[in-house]
């Protein structure tokens, strides 16, 4: 079974709630490789992208960018830092309620 966007989520919450600055944030380079350790990508997710050099896990994640997921739920703001130039993910306030929400409901 492939991985979707939504099944994310809640990883990317928990990685940028630990994250060293989460004041900062982090950039989605960083964000993807920590998904990529914090995940078990299953067999289909592996799979190389037709004339792509990567596979279909990074779309995915790519995919949390292009669409905006976090950004339209109110979890996690994407800014461009002008310094460097790099997108960076920063938790909202609700981001951080409802990965505390889902601690606690546990």
């Amino acid at each position: 079974m492939r991985t979707l966007e939504n099944d994310l989520v809640m990883s990317v919450l928990k990685i940028l709630a630990d994250s060293e600055h989460p004041e900062t944030g982090m950039t989605t380079a960083e964000l993807a490789k920590k998904l990529r350790e914090q995940i078990e990508p299953t067999a289909e997710d592996r799979e190389p992208l037709q004339g792509r050099k990567d596979d279909r896990l990074s779309q995915v994640i790519r995919n949390l960018v292009s669409h905006r997921t976090l950004e339209r739920r109110g979890l996690a703001i994407y800014y461009k830092n002008p310094i460097t130039g790099r997108g960076h993910y920063r938790l909202t306030a609700m981001g951080n309620r409802t990965l505390n929400e889902a601690r606690n409901y546990r």
